[in-house]
């Protein structure tokens, strides 16, 4: 990638940080942004200590002033991010009838609005060059529900339009803007989802994760890594007729 400039939210751990990795690997500076500095500085110096390019920030996507703040550091220290990977996210419990409003405010916050500040925050430059790449995180979700899940489906449906009016907006400067749209994946946050979801429904511990295979027909959950390798590929020249796109990683289980 030409040591071209990526910043990755959520980019501490997880998905994020094995995007962040593997973009750095394909020869970006990784640029890792989390709301908690301390683990972006850690995940930062890790990539540093396989000898790939990588710096970290504190953003709370949420925050308009704290999103740009954060890119004016960025630009200063390293150059304009011309690829921008939205992954920020959370996962709490949301039933529509009896969530707490501050619940849905939250969700919408970080996983639609931050997105679209993010983009915004980052388009000038990428107009600039007339060349960009903005991958937004939807989710299975995004499609479909299983229950007590509003505010989080709400907020990864609504990434699937925002992502097709970004797309529209800036394809005539020839920058790229597609949604993947991960099903299970193995990472902490969705072991702590297992968990609640036990704790919940009465499951033994383990129960929720040992099962869940089961329904996917591909037979095994998702890694970090098949997420960051399509990732790369959009972030990449490889994918520069490609924009508008939501695309589904989750082993057969959307379509089963």
């Amino acid at each position: 990638m030409n040591g071209k400039v990526a910043l990755v939210t959520g980019g501490a751990q997880g998905i994020g940080l094995a995007i962040a990795r593997q973009l750095a690997a394909k020869g970006a500076h990784s640029v890792i942004a989390d709301i908690n500095l301390e683990k972006a500085v850690a995940a930062a110096e890790a990539l540093r200590q396989d000898d790939l390019a990588a710096s970290a920030v504190k953003m709370d996507v949420a925050s308009e002033d704290a999103v740009n703040h954060a890119m004016s550091e960025i630009e200063t220290a390293v150059g304009a991010p011309l690829i921008i990977v939205n992954n920020a996210g959370i996962a709490a419990e949301s039933p529509a009838l009896d969530m707490p409003m501050s619940t849905w405010h939250r969700n919408i916050a970080i996983m639609l609005t931050g997105p679209l500040l993010v983009a915004r925050a980052a388009a000038p430059a990428m107009i600039k060059a007339r060349w960009g790449r903005i991958i937004n995180m939807g989710s299975l979700m995004s499609f479909t529900a299983f229950g007590k899940d509003a505010g989080y489906c709400a907020a990864k449906a609504g990434i699937l339009g925002l992502s097709r009016s970004l797309a529209a907006d800036l394809a005539p400067f020839g920058v790229c803007v597609n949604t993947i749209c991960p099903g299970n994946i193995l990472t902490e946050l969705m072991e702590e989802t297992a968990r609640a979801i036990e704790a919940r429904d009465g499951l033994a511990p383990g129960s929720f994760l040992a099962e869940r295979p089961k329904a996917i027909p591909l037979g095994r959950l998702g890694t970090p890594e098949d997420i960051a390798d399509l990732a790369a590929f959009l972030a990449s020249d490889a994918a520069s007729y490609i924009t508008g796109q939501a695309i589904h990683v989750n082993g057969g289980l959307y379509y089963h």
